[in-house]
């Protein structure tokens, strides 16, 4: 291998491939990315999979020989962000298992596998492709809401349906529900489900203006634009119908408040006890959170706008599923209390749903010892 290219979009490549790579593999040439140099059209080629997930990017390169060999990802991000230059040149002398890499005054020399130990990355070919854009929002709001742990593989992933309406996407762990919106020109009529790691993957990796061409073979999606392709497995099984869920839903009462002032009020209280339940006290204008904890209680409350309904009563919720919620939203939001009290959150781009809980119970009192009776003399 004899190359030279920019060391920025060398290494912007390089971390995307290290978020591709598994931590621990016990094939140890899973934690490498692929270098494929190509002289005839002036291109490195890179490759990471975790067999799961596949990535292909391809870079402009000055290319002086054909070759191909695999190196540690991070450990190559972590060389490339170190260098001094603008340029950095990667050569091996045919055969060698060790590559230079090199720039400025600095230098590393470190140990590579050949081509022939990385895994083939099977990225199919896919016609009929449609639109997407907008995809770290879209994963921002819906990814949370899934149970990698969960035993039903419909509740590790994230179903994007793409509607003549434009992509839509929802994700359950079975004690909440959260529906979004996306880009209303990604119209097809197919959808897919996708871990929600490996949609988690794909947003971390683009912006919301990067536009995508998708596709699927049914095993799995593709996303491209040019110089980048991202594959993933797809799970195939049935998911829960969200429309009907969200549309069977009658709030006994809603009100008109603000995705910020509720998170920075359950915030407030949530100190106490982050892992633990939280009370929403509705009494016409005002909402109170209160948590309450083994070391001591807190209580917060904002002004909220009654809209449908009577506004009144008490309702438990998980703590940390309501917070991570609120943390994925934005913007002005109808909240609503539905029989058996379940909590809705209705934004312009998302629309929440979560069971509630029976109440917390009451932290035990501390016993108070009495101080032992004095002897009365004789």
């Amino acid at each position: 291998m004899n190359i030279t290219m920019n060391r920025a979009e060398l290494l912007h490549a390089v971390r995307r491939a290290a978020a591709v790579v598994p931590n621990s593999s016990p094939l140890e040439v899973l934690k490498g990315v692929l270098l494929e140099a190509d002289v005839a059209n002036k291109a490195l080629t890179l490759t990471a999979t975790n067999l799961e997930v596949t990535l292909k990017q391809k870079l402009d390169c000055a290319a002086r020989e054909d070759d191909a060999l695999a190196i540690d990802a991070r450990l190559l991000a972590g060389m490339l962000e170190k260098l001094p230059g603008d340029t950095v040149e990667l050569r091996r002398n045919p055969g060698d298992n060790r590559v230079i890499v090199e720039s400025g005054d600095a230098k590393y020399s470190v140990s590579v596998w050949e081509r022939s130990s990385y895994p083939k990355a099977e990225i199919p070919a896919v016609t009929n492709l449609v639109r997407a854009s907008g995809i770290p929002s879209m994963a921002r709001r819906t990814v949370f809401a899934a149970d990698e742990k969960n035993e039903k593989p419909m509740l590790k992933c994230v179903h994007l349906r793409f509607t003549q309406d434009g992509l839509r996407a929802a994700g359950s762990d079975g004690n909440c529900v959260v529906t979004a919106k996306g880009d209303d020109k990604s119209t097809g009529d197919f959808s897919v489900l996708i871990p929600a790691p490996s949609l988690g993957r794909l947003a971390q990796m683009c912006e919301d203006k990067d536009e995508f061409r998708v596709g699927t073979t049914g095993k799995k999606v593709v996303f491209v634009r040019e110089g980048f392709l991202f594959s993933a497995r797809l799970i195939e099984a049935d998911y829960l119908d969200t429309d009907f869920l969200t549309s069977s839903l009658k709030n006994q009462f809603t009100v008109l408040t603000d995705v910020a002032e509720l998170r920075k009020c359950l915030d407030s209280v949530s100190c106490v006890e982050p892992d633990g339940k939280v009370k929403l006290s509705f009494e016409g204008m005002k909402l109170s959170f209160q948590c309450a904890g083994v070391h001591g209680n807190a209580s917060d409350a904002i002004t909220v706008a009654p809209l449908t309904g009577t506004p009144q009563g008490e309702y438990w919720y998980l703590t940390r599923r309501l917070s991570s919620c609120l943390r994925s939203l934005s913007g002005t939001a109808t909240l609503g209390v539905a029989a058996g009290g379940m909590l809705t959150l209705n934004t312009e781009n998302a629309f929440y749903m979560q069971t509630g809980v029976r109440p917390e119970a009451e932290q035990p009192k501390r016993a108070v010892k009495k101080p032992p009776a004095e002897k009365k003399a004789a």
